[in-house]
């Protein structure tokens, strides 16, 4: 057998199973190059789904934290008017009592007067 044809063969067959190797590696690579790429923006929309989630959230409690307070504000305000239709009741008979006790003054200031004109006055 022809050495130089032996060494021609297994040096032809050597590269092409280089050949094989490095096109099954290049393969190898781009599958593993598309699945990170896809797995990263799996990792993206999840991470932006979580945001989302995590910013409705707060957005949910400010909104519970604004309502709660605003109740409360409303609470206090009605305490606030009852109280204050409380006093306005109270002013309300305090007046009423002045008044009439302005009346009697009045009346008995008039009667007195004419006492008093009717003693220095004698008929």
């Amino acid at each position: 057998m022809n050495s130089d044809f032996l060494w021609n063969a297994l040096g032809g067959g050597a590269i092409l199973s280089a050949l094989i190797t490095a096109t099954l590696t290049l393969a190898r690579l781009l599958v593993d190059s598309g699945l990170r790429t896809r797995e990263r923006r799996i990792e993206q929309a999840e991470r932006r789904q979580r945001q989302d989630r995590d910013a409705e959230a707060r957005l949910e409690r400010i909104l519970q934290d604004r309502l709660a307070d605003a109740d409360r504000r409303l609470e206090r305000a009605d305490a606030e008017l009852r109280a204050e239709r409380v006093r306005a009741a109270t002013l309300e008979h305090d007046l009423l009592r002045v008044q009439q006790a302005y009346e009697l003054l009045r009346v008995e200031c008039a009667s007195l007067l004419r006492d008093e004109e009717a003693q220095r006055f004698p008929q």
